[in-house]
């Protein structure tokens, strides 16, 4: 089992301080969605707004959680070859057959070193594990931004889950240490993209105007394979930044909630 690393840091370690840190949010009416956008800051800057896009959607019983690679350890596509992950929910279980569906991608391998300090793909586990108790999911770090890859990642991913009732879900912050109104402009730009789902022009303006959208990949991958899965919009759930916590909004990062239906 890959233990929780982070628990009682990024998040309470204690579940009843879960569910009492999220019972004010209000989740919108639920939906399908064929994927989504949540970020992965600690829960007292990002949570609320993980926890908003989550519960408003009718989250199925495989979600593939697609998130980058912070550190750089390991394998540049690594699928966690534990069967469980911890959470203070209890385990969450690792869909392992599809696990090894998607593993048998030329530029993937079963990795556990991408995952033993990645806090991105943590995080969200509490949330879906809270709302949906049952749920399996496939852990998959991204850490290559090489689009050709990332093209023939998310046919091999679309081809191994036709026919499944799955959610493609990506952990990514958006801009990093900047002043709100420069994130609020720029990350506007990427926001726009993909509520087109134009994922190539979303990956192009975060290297043309060097915003530092750490889950660029993660998102290209799952907006890609939920397109593809026969998403035809973007919406957005949330957008705030850390100034709204810290009051400080001269350096700020800022965390974006979306679903694609």
């Amino acid at each position: 089992m890959r233990k929780a690393v982070f628990k009682g840091s990024f998040y309470p370690s204690n579940k009843n301080e879960i569910i009492n840190f999220f019972k004010n949010v209000k989740c919108l009416k639920k939906r399908n969605a064929h994927a989504a956008i949540v970020p992965h800051a600690g829960y007292i800057y990002s949570g609320k707004t993980a926890f908003k896009t989550l519960c408003s959607i009718n989250i199925p019983n495989t979600v593939i959680i697609f998130c980058p690679n912070h550190r750089g350890l390991g394998y540049p596509i690594s699928i966690s070859p534990d069967k469980k992950w911890e959470t203070p929910f209890g385990p969450v279980e690792v869909d392992m057959e599809l696990g090894e569906k998607i593993e048998a991608f030329e530029h993937a391998r079963f990795d556990s070193l991408a995952h033993m300090y990645e806090h991105s793909l943590e995080v969200q586990l509490p949330i879906l594990k809270m709302l949906h108790p049952e749920v399996k999911m496939v852990p998959v770090s991204i850490g290559t931004g090489d689009r050709d890859i990332l093209n023939k990642f998310s046919s091999h991913i679309f081809r191994q889950t036709s026919g499944i009732d799955i959610l493609y879900l990506a952990s990514s912050d958006m801009s990093h240490y900047v002043p709100a109104d420069y994130a609020s402009k720029y990350d506007g730009m990427v926001i726009e993209a993909l509520e087109q789902l134009n994922v190539d022009l979303a990956f192009e303006l975060v290297n043309r105007y060097d915003i530092s959208m750490c889950g660029i990949y993660a998102a290209y991958v799952a907006v890609k394979c939920g397109k593809m899965n026969g998403a035809n919009k973007g919406e957005v759930i949330e957008y705030t930044n850390s100034g709204v916590v810290t009051g400080d909004f001269n350096e700020v990062v800022a965390y974006l909630g979306m679903i694609f239906t």
